[in-house]
């Protein structure tokens, strides 16, 4: 009796007893071993599938069990609407503003006179303000523009106009404080004159109650030290 091609070693064509996995004769495993496992391996994904598919079927009875199909849709809603904020957001937040190069800019305005004044821009470009000090501000306290608030007009300008102002300023018979790479005078009707050719920055302002009190604006502005 021949023996079952199984029980055949595959590679020395020894013939093996029912009970041998592996060949007596070379120790390769015999057929019938090697059938067993490529069954094993094709069918597992196959299994794994449907196990798979079980679990789902269950979690899903879980969920709509407990809250209505409903309840689950909004929440998507919600969550979708949460997304595109916050996509929104995050944009607008990595926007880079545009920067105003108006005069009131911490880099040349001393900080004392910035925080005293209300600004408004004076055209598109921003290069200009108008600026009002409140009456009551303590940047005029003892009376310095004469009870009333103070404007005074500022603006980022090119050398070539500072230049311009400056000797405009000097024959004008105002009264020169400083005049250097910062210019600061006291005009015939008690204004301030200020130019700060660093920085680009040019400064007008009102009336004050005389040449005193404009000065001591200069000062307590941080303008003149």
């Amino acid at each position: 009796m021949s023996r079952p091609p199984e029980l055949i070693c595959q590679y020395c064509a020894h013939r093996n007893t029912g009970t041998d996995s592996r060949c007596g004769h070379c120790g390769a495993p015999l057929r019938a071993v090697v059938h067993a496992v490529e069954s094993v391996v094709e069918e597992a994904p196959a299994k794994l599938l449907k196990v798979a598919e079980k679990l789902g079927a269950e979690a899903e009875k879980v969920v709509t069990a407990g809250y209505p199909r409903w309840q689950w849709r909004a929440l998507g809603v919600a969550i979708l609407v949460m997304v595109v904020l916050g996509l929104v957001v995050a944009r607008s937040c990595s926007i880079e503003l545009p920067s105003f190069p108006g005069a009131m800019s911490e880099e040349v305005v001393p900080e004392p006179l910035r925080s005293a004044a209300s600004c408004q821009r004076m055209d598109s470009a921003g290069q200009g303000e108008k600026c009002v000090i409140a009456a009551n501000h303590p940047m005029l306290f003892g009376g310095i523009a004469g009870g009333r608030e103070l404007t005074f007009y500022a603006e980022r300008a090119q050398p070539d106009r500072l230049a311009d102002s400056i000797s405009r300023w000097r024959a004008a018979g105002g009264t020169a404080l400083v005049d250097g790479p910062v210019y600061a005078a006291i005009g015939p009707s008690a204004t301030v004159w200020y130019a700060d050719t660093r920085v680009g920055l040019r400064l007008e302002t009102g009336t004050f109650a005389g040449k005193a009190a404009a000065q001591t604006f200069l000062s307590r502005a941080g303008l003149v030290r």
